[in-house]
């Protein structure tokens, strides 16, 4: 009988790592895939992106509705308890023996904690990272400690989880699923993505995709010295996308609503997809924000990243990443550096090998009776 793996995704972000494992696990003669879709895919402001699951040919077993309003701190955790009460019937039905979760947002937290009730064993990708500008960090730690098997991107972040107490035997470096999305992906041409997407064909552009520092953050000020810097390129063309869900990120969006609206220069992208957004990296002349995009994707796509602010701290780094404070003197510098770039693949800090293969072949073997008795390991230091 197959092993029954459930793979929770909340968020394109996600789900632009998850798709390459999701595949094979559908493929598998050995693992049975389930999936269950909460979160920003569910929200329409955010472009209702479970429909892009669908139409990459998944079935979607259970999905968990936040019904979350708006960003405030209050509307966030009323839709986390709306998942908590769903999220044990659905579950219940769907009957996993083993539940994959990748990174740090709180819109997969209350699944992840559901799980760990139900004694269901929990593998988690992209844990033992750091990112001390958000709420993130928290939440992926705790993760971590709830979670049985740790598929990490980094020796670094092998390291890390091993000092917080997890079983070295059950942590595997295999990189990140994101760069095996890249190098699996046949790029269609920059002509057809600028034409999909109505990027003038005669003018160089940029990405722009800023998200909320949830800690200690003042993302007013962020996003107008963003903004200020961008006019200081007006032969660029440029393309933003929606921030994610998190406190703050309305601040930010209308700031990017009213900047398009001005200036015919620009536009804004709610989701382009996982495949197009890679396109649009890969063209584009830099990226600028603080996405995590900046820091796995766009080394091995060539593309410079002019990285904003503290939301990134301590992922590793590659030349192709400059880091600025979030002064407009400092972000205009950057930016202007990265447009000179001489664009090139770099390895990524994240380069795996047989990624999948190898979480596939972990996932089919492991003992699933002795890994759900789990022990903090007090390893000498």
């Amino acid at each position: 009988m197959k092993r029954n793996i459930c793979v929770i995704s909340s968020s394109r972000a996600d789900y632009n790592h998850l798709f390459v494992l999701m595949k094979k696990l559908q493929a598998s003669r050995k693992l049975k895939l389930s999936v269950i879709v909460t979160g920003m895919h569910t929200l329409k402001e955010y472009g209702y992106t479970l429909k892009e699951i669908k139409e990459d040919g998944f079935k979607i077993d259970e999905v968990i509705k936040t019904h979350q309003l708006d960003t405030s701190k209050r509307s966030i955790l009323l839709s986390m308890s709306e998942q908590l009460k769903k999220a044990y019937s659905s579950i219940k039905r769907i009957k996993p023996d083993l539940i994959v979760v990748l990174g740090d947002r709180y819109d997969m937290y209350p699944i992840v904690l559901t799980a760990h009730i139900m004694n269901i064993a929990i593998a988690h990708l992209h844990g033992g990272e750091v990112t001390s500008g958000v709420l993130d960090d928290g939440f992926r730690h705790s993760v971590s400690k709830l979670s049985h098997l740790h598929f990490v991107a980094h020796d670094d972040f092998k390291k890390r989880l091993i000092r917080m107490g997890e079983d070295k035997k059950n942590i595997y470096n295999v990189g990140s699923l994101g760069v095996d999305a890249i190098n699996n992906l046949k790029f269609k041409s920059k002509k057809i993505i600028l034409s999909k997407y109505k990027i003038p064909l005669d003018k160089k552009y940029l990405v722009i995709c800023v998200h909320p520092e949830t800690v200690q953050g003042n993302n007013k000020k962020l996003i107008q010295n963003i903004l200020k810097s961008l006019q200081e390129f007006s032969n660029y063309h440029k393309v933003f996308t929606y921030p994610n869900s998190d406190t703050d990120s309305r601040i930010i969006l209308n700031d990017i609503t009213k900047f398009v609206k001005k200036d015919n220069n620009s536009q804004i992208i709610k989701s382009s997809g996982r495949h197009d957004f890679l396109h649009l990296l890969k063209y584009s002349e830099c990226l600028i924000g603080n996405s995590s995009s900046g820091i796995v994707e766009c080394p091995i796509l060539g593309t410079p990243t002019v990285n904003i602010g503290k939301r990134q701290n301590g992922r590793p780094r590659t030349s192709s990443i400059l880091d600025t404070k979030s002064t407009v003197t400092n972000i205009t510098k950057n930016i202007f550096l990265a447009t000179k770039y001489q664009k090139k693949k770099l390895i990524p800090n994240y380069v795996g090998k047989n990624s999948v293969r190898r979480i596939l072949e972990v996932l089919s073997s492991v003992n699933l009776e002795s890994l759900v008795d789990k022990k903090f390991v007090d390893y000498k230091m």
